[in-house]
Parts: C-alpha cells; sequence; structure tokens
C-alpha cells in the first residue's frame, strides 16, 4: 500500500520521498486502519498529519479521508469527511463530533457512562437502558467540503454541514450551518462577510465545473475570465484523476 500511494503521488508528510523501511511519512507498513466509511483519494493530494483524535467521547480515524486531487489538509481529518479539489486545509481544524443528550432531565453524562465510577450512586436500571441506546457520536455525517475551499487555522466545524465550492473560511471560525458557494466566512457562529465574485461571475464558475478540466490547460493563464470562455467554447479536455480506494 506505501508504494501504491507514493506512485499516486498521495503524500503523507510535505514532498515525502519514496517509502524507506517500510515507513511512508506518519504511516507504516502493516499498520492497522480501521475505517468507518468508504475512502476515495485520488492523485496529488495530501494528508499530512496522521490519525484523527475527536472531541473526547467521539470516534476516531486512521487518518486517511476521502480527498480530490490537488487538494492538502494540515489537520488530521477523519474518514466520514470528503473533501473536494482544489482544497487547502491549515492546522487545527476541529469537529463537534462528540454529543450528550439534550431532550433528557439532565445532560450529564451519567446518562450514558453508567461504568463510570463518579457516577455510581446515582446509577439505575433505566439508566443502563438509555445508556445501551444512546450514541455519543450522533446520526449527522461529517461535513462535506466542495472544490476549492480554503479552510484558516483553527477552525471548528459542526456535523452535518456542507461547505460550497469555492468558499473561504476565515482562522479561529465556528461553522455550524452551510457556506454559500464562493462566500467569505468569519466569526463565532460564522456569517457571511462578504462574496468572492459577483452573481454573474460565481453563476459561470458553478456552471464550468473548472475542476474537472485539465489543469495544465486550464492553469494556462492565469486570468479566470479566460479559463472560463475556454471551457465554455468547449476548448478544454476533461481530466480522469486517478484514485485509490478504500
Amino acid at each position: 500500500m506505501l508504494q501504491e500511494l507514493y506512485e499516486h503521488n498521495i503524500f503523507l508528510k510535505l514532498n515525502s520521498g519514496p517509502p524507506t523501511g517500510g515507513h511512508y511519512g506518519w504511516l507504516t507498513e502493516g499498520q492497522q486502519l480501521r475505517l468507518h466509511h468508504p475512502v476515495r483519494i485520488e492523485e496529488q493530494t495530501g494528508l499530512y498529519r496522521g490519525k484523527y483524535r475527536p472531541m473526547l467521547g467521539g470516534r476516531g480515524g486512521s487518518g486517511l479521508a476521502t480527498i480530490g486531487a490537488f487538494s492538502y489538509s494540515y489537520s488530521p481529518l477523519p474518514d466520514g469527511m470528503r473533501v473536494g479539489r482544489y482544497c487547502s486545509i491549515s492546522r487545527g481544524l476541529t469537529f463537534i463530533d462528540s454529543f450528550h443528550p439534550t431532550d433528557r432531565l439532565t445532560t450529564s453524562a451519567l446518562m450514558f457512562r453508567p461504568a463510570n465510577r463518579l457516577f455510581q450512586p446515582a446509577v439505575t436500571p433505566a439508566l443502563r437502558d438509555y445508556a445501551k441506546e444512546f450514541s455519543t457520536v450522533g446520526e449527522a455525517p461529517y461535513p462535506s467540503i466542495g472544490h476549492d475551499v480554503w479552510i484558516g487555522g483553527g477552525v471548528t466545524l459542526g456535523m452535518g454541514i456542507r461547505v460550497g465550492h469555492g468558499a473561504i473560511i476565515a482562522a479561529n471560525s465556528t461553522v455550524t450551518k452551510d457556506v454559500p458557494a464562493y462566500a467569505v466566512v468569519a466569526g463565532n457562529p460564522a456569517r457571511v462577510v462578504k462574496m468572492r465574485f459577483g452573481d454573474e461571475m460565481v453563476a459561470r464558475l458553478l456552471a464550468s465545473s473548472w475542476w474537472d478540466y485539465d489543469p495544465k490547460q486550464v492553469f494556462e493563464t492565469a486570468d479566470p475570465e479566460q479559463s472560463l470562455s475556454w471551457i465554455e467554447h468547449g476548448k478544454l479536455d476533461r481530466k480522469e484523476f486517478a484514485a485509490i480506494e478504500l
């Protein structure tokens, strides 16, 4: 597997060289990887930080996640996350992925941790039955991140949200709702502070699906208007990106 990752230019360390001595980035040959969801990793990607550690009570992950070409993350990602192409994820990304009950008499962990000696005097058969059914990881999926998304440092994302194509999330923001395409959001809770482009340009960008085309052709110019014009006039070729599926 290590060699396959290397041959697809899936980097587990910045600019990592070929596997050496059974090691490739943070991954070791024979290391057991437990995946909770199917994972698809396209060529030319960077998963630089290794094992994902959730909030207390959440579900950890191997560090491998579904991610598109030319995207990288300096934060560990859970395998339930989906990241599009051309995304930039900084350090310190966290997820609100552990929960307490909010519809019972108390939110206390005594509702779902009957084996904790701290709660022994209050534990009853009814609480033990409730704890068997309660899940601290909740039911909502991990966030879905579109193409060309930039996530700054120290960001927190809520579960089940969608971050639209081209969006930017400012550093130290807490995002609990969907982010519109090409919006710039900031704050706690995060709110739209501006749009990257006007409505007409956003519509053209979304209609173009430029991230599906050969990057050598798309980026023959640094002018987005020119790239879009080439796509709109059928002058560029679509690109099939190789991927590893786990």
